[in-house]
């Protein structure tokens, strides 16, 4: 198990930032010595969770994280529903569109429809967001147990512009709001010159599920375009959950149905 733990350990150092690492300074941040990091990547090497580059001998991550990653995102209920619902709110609003869900206390993009426009918001698949800091994640907390959102907020909320929600009294206003209105927005509150309207998507059982997110660039969308925005993410959201209840509920009925 130790040597699980390692090599999961191990697999987390690489980032955007840092995609590419040497076994040096693996050794230095795993505190390992260098022959134990070796045996790491050359066990993941063989089952391609990580690749060298030739050239460099530095380690990057291989494509067989990838294929582990799909089996995961295969298994979410959401992404057997949603692509058409976002691509259509893509198109009406004319802005890029994401999929967002909760991991441990940050938003994960799941999926994103990209806007059509020169000048757009981007999304990476699998990109972490803080959830205090955007209407995505909001949307998102605002849906998690009083306890949960307690322990987001004593984590510390980091302010990223100086619109950022760092107050704990004044985010669970806001918050309250979002619960309240089914929906949520926010103007420069993770990047400067970016506003985005958001809502969540509930599961079958009524469980926080996701979130829909609309992100656009200033000044083409400004502050009076967040409630239409706002209004726009809960449609996709409701329509979104009342096909998922419906596959769940034709698929219990099949389940029931007694045979001949």
């Amino acid at each position: 198990m130790k040597t699980a733990r390692k090599a999961i350990h191990l697999l987390r150092q690489f980032t955007r930032a840092e995609p590419e690492l040497g076994v040096s300074e693996l050794a230095r941040r795993l505190g390992m010595d260098r022959a134990g990091v070796h045996r790491l990547l050359r066990a993941l090497l063989e089952e391609r969770f990580v690749e060298q580059d030739p050239g460099t001998r530095l380690y990057r991550l291989g494509l067989g994280v990838l294929d582990v990653a799909a089996v995961r995102i295969s298994q979410h209920g959401l992404l057997t529903i949603a692509p058409p619902h976002l691509e259509r709110l893509r198109d009406a609003v004319g802005e890029t569109v994401a999929l967002l869900v909760a991991d441990g206390q940050e938003a994960v993009c799941l999926a994103v429809v990209e806007s059509r426009q020169a000048v757009r918001v981007g999304y990476d698949i699998g990109e972490r967001m803080p959830l205090h800091a955007s209407a995505g994640g909001q949307a998102l907390l605002a849906h998690f147990a009083e306890a949960d959102r307690r322990a987001v907020y004593a984590a510390g909320l980091a302010r990223y512009t100086p619109r950022t929600l760092t107050d704990p009294e004044a985010l669970e206003a806001h918050l309250a709001r979002i619960r309240q209105d089914g929906a949520g927005s926010a103007e420069d509150s993770y990047y400067e010159g970016i506003v985005s309207a958001a809502a969540p998507v509930m599961d079958p059982k009524q469980r926080l599920a996701g979130a829909v997110s609309i992100a656009a660039p200033m000044p083409r969308r400004d502050a009076k375009d967040l409630p239409a925005l706002a209004a726009a993410a809960r449609r996709t959201a409701d329509a979104i959950a009342a096909d998922w209840a419906g596959l769940a509920s034709g698929a219990q009925r099949l389940a029931t149905k007694p045979g001949p």
